[in-house]
Parts: C-alpha cells; sequence; structure tokens
C-alpha cells in the first residue's frame, strides 16, 4: 500500500530523526532471503561499514546514498521501515535489520514479503519511471501532451508508474473524485481544462495528505505507519475510497475493479 505520500513520510522522519543519516551500517542480519532482489544478493554485504550520506525518494522507492553505493527498498504492499534500538528483538514478519555504529537499527517489517532490497552502483534501474509528482520536473505542459497521446482508461494510467511515479489506489481515487473525472475515462479525452483541473488535484490530494502523515486504514502493525510505528491520519480525510456514500450529491459511492484494483467513485458526479 504504501505510496508516495507514505514513503516520503519515512523518509522525512528518518532525515529528522538524526539516527541514521550520517551514520555508518556496522552489520545486517537477514532473516528472509526473498526480500532481496536476487541480483543485489551478492552484493549485500557490500554496504557493512558504509556511511549513509544522504536519502532519497523516487516515486515510491526509498533510496538510501551509501558512500559509493546506493541501497534501494521498495516497500510494495504491506512493507514498513522501523527504527529501533539496538536491543529490540525480531518479531513475526521482520525480515531485515540494518545495525547502526550507534546502537540504532532498521527494521525492514512486511507481512507478506513483497519489498524488494536492492543494491547498486547507480540509479539506472529507475530511468524509466515517470516525472515524481512531488519533484519540479513534474510540470502541466508535459503532462498534458502525455495524456493526449494514452488511449487508456484514466485509472489505469495515472497507476503507471512509467507515466508519472508515486501514485496508488488510494490517492488515484481521491484525485480522480477531486478532479470530478471518472475512473474509465481515456486519458487521451481530456480536454485542456479538465487535464488542468487533474494536475492540481494529485499536487493537492498529495500535499493535503503529507500534512496527515500518510494513509493508514487499520489499527494492526500491517497498517501504514512511519519509523516510530505511528499511523497516519489520512484516512479521516478520505472523501472517495472506502467511503460508502458520496460526500457530494450522498448517493452511494460505485465499487468496481479497474487494472484488478478494487475503485472506487461517484458516478453521478464523475460523469463519464
Amino acid at each position: 500500500m504504501p505510496e508516495i505520500v507514505e514513503v516520503e513520510t519515512i523518509k522525512r522522519d528518518l532525515e529528522n530523526s538524526k539516527e541514521v543519516l550520517r551514520h555508518k551500517i556496522i552489520d545486517i542480519e537477514v532473516f528472509s532471503n526473498s526480500i532481496i532482489d536476487k541480483n543485489s544478493k551478492n552484493n549485500l554485504n557490500l554496504i557493512k561499514n558504509k556511511t549513509i550520506k544522504n536519502i532519497q525518494r523516487i516515486g515510491k522507492y526509498l533510496v538510501f546514498e551509501l558512500d559509493d553505493l546506493y541501497l534501494v527498498v521498495h516497500l510494495r504492499m504491506t512493507g514498513h521501515i522501523f527504527l529501533k534500538d539496538k536491543k529490540y528483538i525480531n518479531q513475526k514478519h521482520d525480515h531485515l535489520f540494518l545495525i547502526f555504529e550507534n546502537n540504532k537499527k532498521i527494521v525492514y517489517f512486511d507481512p507478506r514479503r513483497f519489498g524488494k532490497f536492492y543494491v547498486k552502483s547507480d540509479l539506472l534501474f529507475l530511468k524509466n519511471l515517470g516525472s515524481d509528482v512531488l519533484s519540479e520536473n513534474f510540470i502541466f505542459d508535459e503532462f498534458y501532451e502525455n495524456l493526449k497521446t494514452k488511449n487508456k482508461k484514466i485509472k489505469t494510467l495515472l497507476l503507471d508508474q512509467n507515466f508519472i511515479a508515486g501514485l496508488g489506489n488510494i490517492y488515484v481515487d481521491e484525485v480522480l473524485f477531486s478532479a470530478k473525472i471518472n475512473p474509465l475515462k481515456l486519458a487521451s479525452s481530456l480536454k485542456g481544462a479538465e487535464a488542468l483541473n487533474l494536475y492540481n488535484s494529485i499536487k493537492d490530494v498529495v500535499n493535503s495528505a503529507l500534512i496527515h502523515r500518510g494513509t493508514s486504514l487499520g489499527k494492526n502493525r500491517s497498517n501504514f505507519s512511519s519509523i516510530n510505528e505511528d499511523f497516519g491520519n489520512n484516512q479521516k480525510f478520505l472523501l472517495i475510497h472506502t467511503r460508502k456514500t458520496c460526500p457530494g450529491c450522498k448517493r452511494d459511492v460505485e465499487k468496481i475493479k479497474i487494472s484488478q484494483r478494487t475503485s472506487y467513485y461517484c458516478k453521478y458526479c464523475q460523469k463519464l
């Protein structure tokens, strides 16, 4: 589930903690090899005794810049990054520890084990990602020109990380409702004003969710929480995703599958 908002929240919390940035990794403990990218397994030990120089987020990827390598994490559906003291003991669904010289450790927790860790000498494997929706490269003119060439349902397109990077199922539903665009509408059919409204809705929805520190759709450990296991609050502000009644017209919300994702929309407020 972690989307751009949740990964950005984790990134900022790691930076603000001052317990990871500019600290050295002295050991790694892996409890489940399946979370390590197959091409990175032989390189994992290379990050030992490396210092974290910078922390980035590219789309939904969390990037730790080391002395001469990159440790990249994709949380996928249920991955979490927790920051614990060294004395913390492995619990169920904890799959990896990064242990630092300051007696802190990063814990990777993932009930479904879909997440992946990559050790890379560069970030070229991310080169095909679209513009990150929080970056300066996310420009309306380019966004609109690309929209006009895509004969895909707009919901499907916005989920495509090679089109724009960072959005996932929850925030696409919220963006389309905010922009009053039906998720089944073809992207190429959007007019200039609709496209601008969509562009602005993307920025507004993402930035608002960041203020609320992400979306946690439950209160167990599988739901999103940041590095100190504190849940987000944005679920209180969702307008359409998981809702039964439209906040605008008060009619029933439609719940359908689009690109194998459960999608919520109002057929009256988001006319096709």
